[in-house]
């Protein structure tokens, strides 16, 4: 069984279908490098009137439309499906074949006289309006099933914390699912570069990928569904935890300008059937107090942001979050608190083990004085002996003192005796 760190190498690199080349089958009178838009074919009510010289309307018609900047995603891709059967049906083997594909022809091109949306639009502000429609409908789409994407990126993130698996930090709960997905990302390119140009895919360093794979296979899911699922619900919490702070963090100052002055002005358009003209005005309030507060004065420049000037008040909020970005984050944090406990601990050891061995030499000192041994005894003793004869000499001279002193006090009493018989009133008690 192939294992999951190399299944997801093997993976085949996605190719787009190869469009045929259509310059072949223009007219000669066709120029390539004009702008001007031929009439809207008109949709034949029988399939059998499409012609080759008809068919050839059609297709410079579809060439023309893909060339031009203010096509919206969906006419581009409506035309290319648009071209693509009119092409067919130029290069049909048979008459039966060639009306099959008329008959998709004549329907695209009712669609295309019935909804205005489907031609050229007539100016770059209807172009961003409909990029813009089609953000708000994908916007949607991720908001409302977001937390269902959740489900299985969830189950992937328990799975690695509770088994530990290789490149645990790349997929736990200290990374972001939106950077998670910046990465995969990232590693997919990186294959099919490496797949492309015949490098070999061991080269390539594709760690989160692996983590996620590694996963799927002890969960038994879709290794397919849970990329999908990690890359569309980390560009769901981009999309909608995105606000004008990211702007001002990144130091993108002109952009931010830009969204400021068109949101202000285009409140009445966008919001004149849904909202009263009270809410607009407080709206369009809210908006310019941001203005004020982040730019200098704009009234000289109203509707050019381009030349507005950030404030003060923004320069020093870029200047704090460029310094708090500088700082250590939470993780590096916790890994230096990590690492100062475990040194902590370590020199407490140590101090433990100093103090037992000072422990430990203080009582071998004490057993050594107490009881010697060897020649230390033999000295020992002599010196208690030497010392005994000296207190004994000391304590003989005191007893001879003592004594003498003793004899001294006799003497003195009997020549007080003696001086008493010598005086006149001395009577003899035999008298």
């Amino acid at each position: 069984m192939t294992s999951p760190t190399k299944a997801f190498a093997e993976l085949q690199v996605t190719k787009s279908r190869k469009r045929g080349d259509t310059a072949s089958l223009l007219p000669s009178s066709y120029d390539p490098d004009t702008d001007l838009m031929p009439q809207l074919p008109v949709p034949e009510v029988n399939p059998s009137l499409y012609t080759k010289e008809r068919l050839q309307q059609s297709l410079v018609y579809a060439e023309r439309c893909l060339k031009r900047r203010d096509i919206s995603p969906r006419s581009e891709l409506f035309m290319q499906l648009y071209k693509e059967e009119v092409k067919d049906a130029m290069e049909a083997d048979s008459t039966e074949q060639r009306e099959a594909h008329a008959i998709m022809v004549m329907a695209e091109e009712r669609l295309i006289q019935g909804k205005r949306f489907l031609r050229p639009l007539k100016s770059t502000l209807r172009a961003e309006m409909e990029d813009q429609l089609l953000q708000l409908r994908e916007l949607q789409y991720l908001h409302r099933y977001g937390d269902y994407m959740k489900i299985i990126p969830t189950r992937l993130r328990i799975h690695a914390s509770t088994q530990k698996l290789e490149n645990l930090q790349l997929i736990s709960g200290n990374n972001y699912w939106s950077r998670v997905a910046v990465s995969l990302v990232a590693e997919e390119k990186s294959r099919k570069e490496a797949v492309r140009i015949g490098a070999a895919l061991d080269t390539v360093e594709m760690n989160t990928t692996a983590a996620v794979y590694l996963a799927c296979a002890d969960l038994g899911i879709s290794e397919d569904l849970a990329l999908w699922s990690i890359k569309e619900y980390g560009t769901r919490n981009q999309e909608v935890h995105r606000d004008l702070n990211d702007l001002k963090k990144a130091g993108e100052f002109p952009l931010l300008a830009s969204i400021l002055c068109a949101d202000r002005n285009e409140l009445s358009s966008t919001f004149s059937s849904v909202r009263s003209k009270m809410d607009i005005s407080h709206l369009r309030t809210i908006i310019q107090s941001e203005i004020d507060t982040w730019f200098e004065d704009t009234s000289e420049n109203f509707n050019h942001p381009a030349a507005w000037v950030p404030s003060t008040a923004l320069r020093q909020f870029y200047k704090a979050a460029t310094d708090k970005a500088s700082q250590p984050s939470k993780d590096e944090i916790k890994q230096a608190n990590i690492a100062r406990s475990q040194r902590m601990s370590e020199e407490k050891v140590a101090r433990q083990k100093e103090g037992s061995r000072s422990s430990l030499a203080g009582m071998k000192r004490i057993a050594s004085t107490e009881e010697p041994r060897g020649s230390e005894r033999e000295t020992l003793k002599r010196t208690r002996q030497h010392r005994y004869k000296l207190l004994a000499r000391k304590c003989k001279l005191q007893d001879d003192l003592k004594r003498i002193n003793r004899e001294l006090a006799l003497l003195d009493e009997s020549e007080v005796s003696l001086d008493e018989q010598d005086s006149e009133d001395y009577i003899p008690e035999n008298c």
